[in-house]
């Protein structure tokens, strides 16, 4: 999505207008980054209105040197890590659930397996997106700012109040998981097609 040097010029002089017309634009990507965060619809609904209202107050700090969707989400960004570092007393420990364990250990899949098929399978985006939302939350996070915002892990580390070797750690461990549960929905859908293909030569048969 690009933001016009016109559009952020009525943005600066305050017009109404282009306040609805950005709106309208964004409002549904800083809604979705901000759930991507708190796994919450209330919550992102909430720091979607926030983010609106900071970029009212701080548009005129734009200098249009950089990207203004990058500047735009950065500001939703951090309303998120607000609400997390308020949130967080347990976000962030040490994953000892055997359930999450098991799932990552599963020493019954064959790697080469799991990252072949999944290669190989087309994923939609809301598919990738719900995989995401299921991860623990320290992992959904610090996959968010890793992945899809491209914070380093000594700035992870500092925003979350965590160690560098602790964003590591829930990185790797998001990592493994959104790839096993890829290989599960990727082994669903396979199925499904090898089905859809012999009940199709079964009936083209009779």
């Amino acid at each position: 999505m690009n933001v016009s040097s016109e559009l952020i010029r009525r943005l600066q002089n305050c017009e109404k207008n282009a306040f609805e017309e950005l709106f309208n634009l964004y409002s549904g990507l800083i809604k979705a980054i901000a759930y991507r965060y708190t796994n919450n619809w209330q919550v992102a609904e909430d720091i979607l209105q926030e983010t609106f209202v900071i970029v009212y107050q701080k548009i005129h700090q734009f200098s249009s040197k950089g990207s203004f969707e990058g500047w735009l989400k950065r500001i939703a960004v951090n309303n998120c890590l607000k609400y997390i570092k308020e949130q967080q007393k347990n976000t962030f420990k040490d994953i000892d659930d055997l359930k999450i364990a098991d799932e990552i250990a599963d020493e019954n899949v064959n790697i080469n397996d799991v990252e072949s098929l999944v290669k190989k399978t087309d994923f939609s985006q809301q598919e990738i997106f719900n995989i995401i939302s299921t991860l623990p939350d320290g992992f959904r996070i610090v996959f968010s700012m890793y992945v899809l915002e491209n914070y380093k892990h000594k700035e992870i580390s500092e925003l979350l109040g965590i160690s560098e070797s602790t964003s590591k750690t829930q990185l790797l461990r998001a990592r493994k998981l959104i790839q096993k549960r890829l290989y599960k929905l990727a082994l669903k859908k396979y199925n499904e097609n090898r089905n859809d293909f012999y009940k199709g030569v079964i009936q083209s048969n009779r």
